[in-house]
């Protein structure tokens, strides 16, 4: 049987399309104040503490309930036969998204008299319609209430998420402290490029230890983000800090960082790492995998160090029934060694083409005389914003340079 479908529900259906054709672009803005709210630069935080700057940050907060206020209100005044008015219910059940409680309190008490006029125009004061408005009434009041304490148990937890964030801030600083220019018998350079929101640290590790076998850097990364991240960073510096001094096989000390990841690290958490030994003429790898190393001779020319037998990642030994060994390559006088995390070549342009980053070294640094491993960093960390640029970047980004001291008869 056919349904019947009244001039009044056929009205309503068209205004409710012609609403959402409306709404939808402020609703996709409200979508972007959402995912904002999950990074530690929060809105009370945002201001410098002068009137200017208050008033400023109140407008941005908001700007996304007053639209909605003005945009019902127009489409109920301008729209015969429609009814918009229930919609200024998005004000300040949204407006808790963004605003404090007494902003949303305002939003509010603001609407109240709005929803009335327009009830008025619309017809929906007549005693028909008494006990209907009265309820909606109640309902409306309700909401303001509920949405003022959602915007106070927001605010809360982003005050303890700043909280956490600085002490997470402060672990990552601690692990990739820079080394000395100097140390060794080397010069080092690093440059970081922490492009992740700090609510979402990234894993990026490096340390350099002079030990009684020679210098040993450890570079890395750590699947996944946050303070699980940072934790498993910790205890992959920590092991290689102990069995750097102890353990005369890179091999063995990787066996050792191996152990206290499947110990000590959160559960589905494993590192990518890349362990060197300089000796005195050449440099010792070995390959968890990681991204390959590059290599810039004296005379310029650029090569990639393709590991002969690449190794899984630290934590996930189990997985690999032939332990990885090591393999060397000649590191001389004059020889720039660039160590890189996968956040270097996984970053895309607006074409989303990856960062080639060998090709980058040979045309930045190679066929050039030896350069310093600061300005090797220096120009390759320049090219690569330029490329991508920090919101195309998708990831935390490391380099590492490194070369020989000059010899004191040179």
């Amino acid at each position: 049987m056919a349904r019947y479908a009244s001039p009044d529900s056929t009205r309503a259906a068209g205004a409710g399309r012609a609403l959402r054709k409306v709404l939808r672009p402020v609703l996709r803005v409200a979508e972007r104040l959402k995912s904002r709210l999950l990074a530690p630069r929060m809105d009370f935080l945002a201001t410098d503490g002068t009137p200017a700057s208050r008033w400023r940050l109140l407008a941005r907060q908001v700007a996304l309930p007053v639209t909605i206020m003005v945009v019902v209100a127009a489409f109920d005044l301008s729209v015969p036969d429609t009814v918009f008015y229930p919609f200024l219910l998005l004000a300040p059940t949204l407006a808790c998204a963004t605003a404090p409680p007494l902003a949303v309190l305002a939003i509010g008490c603001a609407s109240l008299p709005l929803r009335y006029l327009l009830a008025h125009h619309d017809g929906y004061l007549a005693s028909e319609f008494d006990q209907l408005f009265q309820v909606s009434t109640w309902m409306y009041v309700l909401a303001t209430a509920l949405s003022m304490y959602l915007s106070a148990v927001r605010i809360r937890r982003e005050r303890e998420l700043v909280a956490v964030t600085k002490v997470a801030t402060a672990a990552q600083r601690a692990i990739l402290m820079p080394p000395p220019a100097e140390y060794g018998g080397l010069r080092f350079a690093v440059r970081y490029f922490a492009v992740a929101d700090e609510a979402e640290l990234g894993g990026d590790l490096y340390l350099a230890l002079d030990t009684p076998y020679g210098p040993r850097i450890l570079i890395g990364d750590v699947l996944g983000k946050g303070l699980g991240a940072v934790r498993t960073a910790a205890i992959t510096i920590g092991a290689f800090r102990e069995a750097a001094y102890d353990e005369v096989d890179l091999v063995d000390i990787a066996r050792r960082i191996e152990a206290s990841l499947q110990r000590n690290a959160p559960a589905e958490r494993f590192v990518t790492a890349l362990l060197v030994e300089v000796r005195s003429d050449h440099v010792i790898f070995v390959h968890r995998g990681h991204e390959q190393p590059v290599l810039v001779t004296a005379d310029g020319r650029a090569r990639v160090l393709d590991p002969p037998e690449p190794g899984v990642p630290l934590g996930l030994g189990d997985l690999d029934t032939v332990a990885p060994r090591s393999w060397g390559e000649p590191f001389r006088e004059g020889d720039l060694l660039l160590l890189v995390t996968d956040g270097v070549s996984d970053a895309r342009n607006e074409s989303g083409m990856s960062y080639p980053v060998a090709d980058r070294i040979n045309a930045l640094v190679g066929g050039r005389a030896p350069a310093e491993p600061a300005v090797a960093v220096e120009r390759l960390g320049e090219d690569l914003l330029r490329f991508a640029g920090r919101r195309r970047m998708t990831d935390d980004a490391l380099m590492v340079g490194l070369a020989r001291k000059p010899s004191e008869s040179g």
